[in-house]
């Protein structure tokens, strides 16, 4: 629990603007995938728990963003941001989201929040919605 929370406080002061920035092209092949967060998650087709990342993009239950802009806020910490529209109405907005790759788990938060979560890399991918 203490290797979390740390690892939300350095997610969270890297939004913050507390680190220099570097551009980077495209989120690191190791994030690419499914990711649930928990093992239900994983297996329960119902489930909203699901996250998708890929070379320029997130795909979430409620929305999915593209990325104009990637770049890593820290050691590993990597940020995505562009425009995300919402599956129900499609309404637009600005949004994205900053990932750490932990292996076979990744901690997930989003800018301007101070909420993170950690998911776990789903080994059958179901889709996200």
């Amino acid at each position: 629990m203490l290797r979390l929370s740390l690892l939300a406080l350095a997610l969270t002061t890297a939004s913050a603007g507390a680190t220099p920035t570097v551009p980077a092209a495209a989120m690191p092949d190791e994030l690419h995938g499914t990711w649930g967060r928990d093992a239900e998650a994983c297996t329960d087709p119902a489930s909203r728990g699901r996250l998708r990342v890929e070379r320029r993009a997130a795909q979430m239950f409620h929305a999915t963003c593209t990325f104009d802009r990637i770049r890593i806020v820290a050691d590993g910490i990597f940020e995505g941001r562009g425009p995300c529209v919402e599956v129900r109405g499609g309404q637009r907005y600005r949004g994205g989201v900053s990932l750490m790759g932990l292996g076979d788990r990744m901690m997930v938060t989003f800018p301007g929040s101070q909420i993170a979560h950690t998911y776990q890399r789903c080994e059958r991918p179901l889709p996200v919605r």
